[in-house]
């Protein structure tokens, strides 16, 4: 995929977030710092979401990902002197997920003021990853991952509310297949915040 297309892979992501919250009551924005299971990578996360027709245990979220200094697992498989050369990348993408909520039902405050959450999703990469053999080796160019490839990608949460608005959380989050850099995990720990009107609440 080219940059060309990059427009259209924004506008689809705009329609798509219009037309879940043509009937929205409140918008919930997030920011997350992540710790790549690498020892240079780290990360952060931006998003948006909101609940599905007002259920309060289903909600959508679309966020912005950036990773850096991401290594490709098996790259000794490609070229042992790529591998020893410590090659790493920053990953940027657009994750579109779903998820269901559990809030646990109790009279204790503490226990009451958690939320356990669990998404589903696909992740669409923003840039174009390749390594550039040289030229006497009269080798192609070798991509690792393509501007628009989709991976698959889940997280866990756990959140605890200090306001009817603001809330904490800390998760996990795993890309099984992330194209050709393999499987790829963080542990997050981020802060949410609920704008507008909120029904049921």
């Amino acid at each position: 995929m080219t940059s060309k297309k990059l427009p259209y892979i924004a506008q689809v992501l705009c329609l798509f977030i219009v037309m879940l919250t043509s009937k929205t009551h409140a918008l919930e924005s997030s920011v997350q710092l992540h710790k790549v299971d690498q020892d240079k990578s780290f990360g952060y996360s931006l998003s948006i979401g909101d609940e599905f027709f007002n259920q309060k245990a289903f909600n959508w979220q679309v966020s912005y990902n950036r990773l850096e200094s991401v290594a490709i697992s098996d790259l000794d498989e490609t070229s042992v002197v790529w591998d020893k050369a410590g090659f790493d990348f920053t990953l940027q993408t657009v994750d579109l997920s779903l998820g269901y909520r559990y809030y646990p039902r109790s009279y204790d405050k503490f226990i009451s003021s958690l939320m356990l959450e669990f998404q589903l999703g696909a992740s669409v990469n923003l840039s174009e990853h390749k390594l550039i053999p040289d030229a006497a080796l009269n080798v192609d160019d070798v991509y690792f991952a393509k501007q628009g490839d989709i991976n698959p990608v889940m997280s866990i949460s756990l959140q605890k509310s200090f306001t009817k608005n603001a809330a904490m959380h800390i998760g996990f989050k795993h890309y099984p297949s992330y194209s050709d850099f393999g499987s790829i995990s963080t542990l997050f720990i981020g802060f949410n915040y609920r704008f507008g009107r909120q029904v049921g609440y």
